[in-house]
């Protein structure tokens, strides 16, 4: 484990004194020092990859009692689920959690990266929004930062998943089983795992049964994008059943097809994937598979509390019996 550059470091890399390499820091050094001085301090901090931390208080007792989540949407009950699971753990342990929404942006996320850094968190539980800068987590251990990463893998990172690819294929087996035939798929977006192995679990039960899929979309895991692409397929493939890759983008398909005035089971089977608490709440029940989110926040949690070195886990997925598939007449 790396030890975090201090400013005596960079001070000693510059050439410079402490107080010159604070002045820099602080943005003090406007008219009272030569611009190549700056210049050297600069780039002393870039070699070395300082990072101020903001409390002094930090760096006498090394340890902040606050761990992160990083996720891509609190506004999907999925997360939230996760995090209550890791609030959980976290609480057990005497520690405060700290949650960070990218809103689906690698650029927000890439900044919240760095400001985790600096706030110098004990440690972090990451779903990424796609494919992460490696380097930025690489950066969050070297300085002796934790990172687990839960639900979504990347590649050289120990993570809590569910069996994506197993649930997906017993789904699509249980409804072809319902004698539906005509199927399309909503995925989600293909750089992340989940979407991935889902997709991937669909076609190969689809493949096993000799059916092709009449269409395979893909969206961002949003109501709003179930909504749409349900329509499209609706107006164009007139399928008998629309399976998705997420529960949101099933509810939106849900709504499309009353919209349009397409009976659900009685015309169309919709199934979806997490068991989300919505899943109960529309007419009727989804049909859907459970990931078991909350406990994928707390084995998540329990990984960065424990001292032993994490190399991942996998959670199974139950197929609930919703009614929005049913047995074809």
């Amino acid at each position: 484990m790396g030890k975090r550059p201090t400013i005596k470091d960079v001070a000693r890399k510059a050439n410079v004194s402490p107080t010159t390499v604070s002045r820099v820091l602080n943005g003090c050094d406007a008219n009272h020092m030569r611009p190549e001085t700056r210049q050297r301090v600069l780039q002393a901090l870039e070699e070395l990859g300082y990072v101020p931390i903001k409390a002094a208080r930090v760096l006498r007792r090394r340890l902040t009692g606050v761990i992160a989540v990083l996720l891509p949407d609190i506004s999907n009950p999925f997360f939230a689920r996760l995090v209550r699971g890791v609030t959980m753990v976290a609480f057990q342990h005497n520690a405060s959690t700290l949650i960070c929404d990218s809103e689906h942006s690698l650029e927000k996320e890439k900044r919240y990266l760095d400001i985790l850094l600096e706030e110098n968190v004990d440690g972090l539980i990451f779903i990424p929004v796609g494919q992460p800068d490696k380097e930025k987590l690489q950066q969050l251990c070297r300085f002796g930062i934790k990172v687990v990463l839960a639900d979504r893998r990347v590649e050289g990172w120990p993570v809590v998943e569910a069996n994506n690819f197993d649930g997906a294929y017993k789904l699509t087996e249980y409804v072809l089983s319902l004698g539906y035939d005509r199927i399309a798929y909503i995925a989600g977006p293909l750089d992340v795992s989940t979407a991935k192995d889902r997709l991937n679990g669909f076609s190969t039960a689809m493949e096993v049964r000799g059916k092709t899929p009449v269409t395979i979309v893909y969206g961002d895991f949003t109501f709003e994008a179930g909504y749409d692409l349900a329509r499209q397929i609706l107006r164009e493939y007139s399928p008998d059943a629309i399976l998705c890759g997420n529960d949101l983008m099933a509810i939106g398909s849900l709504y499309a097809a009353k919209e349009l005035g397409i009976s659900v089971p009685d015309e169309l089977g919709i199934a979806g994937f997490d068991q989300i608490p919505y899943a109960n709440l529309v007419h009727p029940p989804l049909t859907t598979a459970r990931v078991p989110a909350f406990e994928i926040g707390q084995e998540a949690a329990n990984a960065l509390f424990t001292g032993s070195e994490f190399k991942g886990k996998k959670l199974e997925v139950e197929i609930i019996f919703g009614g929005t598939c049913v047995p074809r007449r």
